[in-house]
């Protein structure tokens, strides 16, 4: 309602009539809406269980917080875990350095975290001062410390655990989302920029990549017969970055992007960022020194709290603020141009025509045709502080969600899910019966048709895929009749992924 009478206000005032004008318009609206929302209703209507309404479930849900601790999974966020209290409090101790045996062999100044004696409220206060002073929103529940905790990667063997800081609702979530947005923005300049060396030079001095799909478009391009591939991945990257490197590093990247002409400022726009030639009238609009020193004062003030102790994260950057992705691509990002760079002004052109067909997805690097060089020059590349290591296969390997082998000279791609190595089942669709409308949970059958299309180059590795799907759809309530119209359509509106199976709708269907 507020939002149809802010809309009808603005409309009037710009047209200079009156509101009454629009009476008619605003109940004719308002009467399809609540016709839409009943026909909703009535169509995705379940029965809902309140089954934690149960006193009997509330009690023994209270007895078993005692002993164990319920928690998501590791790349199966619908799958929970339940580990024991005391395993679960060892980890975070560990993690924290508090534990005696932990502090073998480290000196306290290489902790990832410092234990601090002043009381949260301290920092909190001094947060919400700060974005007061810059105009920046801060919610009443927000004025808190993230949390620290873990989940257990069940795909490793032995388990591990990730240790996440919750800062979904924290008192650096506004700036942190801001920053995200214009780290964005720096990080698609830099690609742009990139692309228009690539393009004059035939030299490729950007390594980063969003997703798969990026992936399979550098496979596509590739000029050359693929001789070996192979991949790297950092060890404990966001707890390894050291703030003063990270720092400046990121000041360097950000001033790359700013000049005096048509990006002399970020302007922050809801949910986005653009540049701007002035500042205006808006009051969240950055030039090059504020936007540094907003990324120097968050990294500078990374808190978190176990129990009843606060810590300072005194290196690295904690997964999950907002702008940690964004830090640590832009901060290997430094490094990787930096030396491209140099080997292109010592015209070392052996050298960069190897790294030509890199990509790198946050901390997991692939390289084509590289014939291992990597491995020499890591260490020349990258600051001392990070660890990369490799598996070691050079025809064969897994790259983000694809296998990709090479067969001929070329690089043959297929569906790969780190799940399916789990030695339990897992849930990772809704079951029909659930509280998801229906229509909805037929669309995640066409969603994962679609990813199997982009990633499978074969029919025969489509079609496999597709019938393990729906095996597990249907022993999910889901009724295989439905699933083959939905599958019809989805062949009828994405014929172009399809095309390169050269196989009929009739043979695909006959196999899934």
């Amino acid at each position: 309602m507020n939002g149809i009478t802010d809309c009808i206000f603005k409309w009037c005032a710009k047209e200079n009539v009156d509101t009454s004008v629009m009476s008619e318009w605003k109940s004719r609206l308002l009467h399809e809406v609540r016709v839409r929302i009943d026909s909703l209703k009535s169509k995705n209507r379940k029965h809902r269980k309140k089954v934690l309404d149960d006193k009997i479930v509330r009690n023994y849900l209270k007895s078993f917080h005692d002993k164990y601790v319920i928690t998501p999974t590791d790349k199966a966020g619908n799958n929970f875990s339940i580990v024991c209290k005391k395993f679960y409090i060892k980890c975070l101790l560990k993690e924290l350095n508090l534990l005696p045996d932990s502090k073998k062999g480290q000196s306290q100044s290489k902790s990832t975290y410092k234990c601090l004696k002043s009381k949260p409220s301290i920092i909190v206060n001094r947060h919400a001062k700060y974005m007061k002073e810059h105009g920046i929103g801060l919610d009443k529940s927000q004025l808190k410390l993230p949390f620290l905790y873990w989940i257990p990667k069940m795909h490793k063997n032995p388990s591990k655990q990730r240790y996440i800081a919750a800062s979904h609702s924290c008192s650096t979530k506004p700036l942190s989302k801001k920053i995200t947005y214009c780290l964005k923005l720096i990080q698609q300049t830099h690609i742009n920029y990139c692309k228009t060396i690539r393009k004059n030079s035939g030299w490729n001095r950007m390594w980063i990549v969003d997703n798969s799909m990026d992936v399979m478009q550098k496979i596509t391009n590739l000029k050359e017969p693929a001789r070996n591939i192979r991949t790297y991945d950092f060890s404990t990257l966001y707890t390894s970055l050291p703030h003063r490197k990270l720092k400046e590093k990121l000041a360097w990247v950000i001033s790359q992007c700013f000049n005096d002409g048509a990006r002399k400022f970020i302007k922050i726009n809801g949910n986005s960022a653009h540049w701007s030639k002035s500042r205006g009238n808006n009051n969240q609009c950055w030039d090059k020194d504020e936007l540094i020193n907003h990324v120097n004062w968050l990294i500078a003030n990374i808190y978190v709290v176990c129990g009843d102790s606060m810590f300072k994260q005194v290196i690295g950057i904690p997964m999950g603020t907002d702008c940690a992705p964004f830090l640590a691509n832009l901060f290997l990002f430094a490094y990787e141009y930096e030396w491209l760079t140099k080997k292109h002004k010592s015209k070392d052109y052996d050298t960069l025509k190897k790294f030509n067909d890199c990509c790198r997805y946050l901390d997991d690097l692939m390289c084509i045709n590289n014939d291992q060089l990597m491995d020499t020059v890591m260490t020349e590349i990258y600051p001392k502080e990070l660890v990369l290591t490799s598996d070691g296969a050079v025809s064969q390997c897994h790259y983000l969600d694809l296998d990709l082998e090479i067969r001929n000279g070329k690089i043959h791609s297929k569906l790969y899910d780190k799940r399916d190595a789990f030695g339990f089942s897992i849930v990772n669709y809704p079951y029909l019966s659930g509280n998801i409308p229906t229509k909805e949970s037929y669309g995640v059958f066409v969603s994962q048709l679609i990813r199997y299309a982009r990633c499978c180059m074969s029919a025969v590795d489509f079609i496999s895929r597709t019938k393990i799907l729906i095996h597990k759809l249907t022993n999910q309530g889901f009724k295989k009749p439905k699933l083959r119209r939905v599958f019809e359509k989805f062949a009828a509106n994405n014929y172009e992924l399809l095309f390169k199976y050269n196989k009929s709708l009739k043979y695909l269907l006959h196999c899934c």
